[in-house]
């Protein structure tokens, strides 16, 4: 089965090619909450496929996007508290 994103912008990504998903808060140099990938062969460059003004927005997508990975990747892995 191939998973696919579809980054705001409208490019889809093939998530096995991700080595790594990263989410990240608004800080210091941004104001900004967004979703971004490593794809393999480029854990150099980080890919935001997604940004959002509104942290309440940011957060109903992350569970919503943890939710489809928890669904859709086998085997899943959980890290203990």
């Amino acid at each position: 089965m191939t998973l696919s994103i579809v980054s705001q912008d409208g490019t889809v990504f093939n998530y096995s090619n991700a080595v790594a998903s990263v989410v990240s808060g608004a800080d210091e140099k941004s104001e900004l909450f967004g979703f971004a990938v490593f794809l393999n062969g480029d854990t150099e460059n980080c890919i935001t496929i997604a940004e959002y003004e509104d942290e309440e927005r940011f957060n109903e997508v992350k569970k919503s996007f943890i939710q489809w990975l928890s669904d859709n990747i086998e085997p899943t892995f959980e890290f203990p508290s």
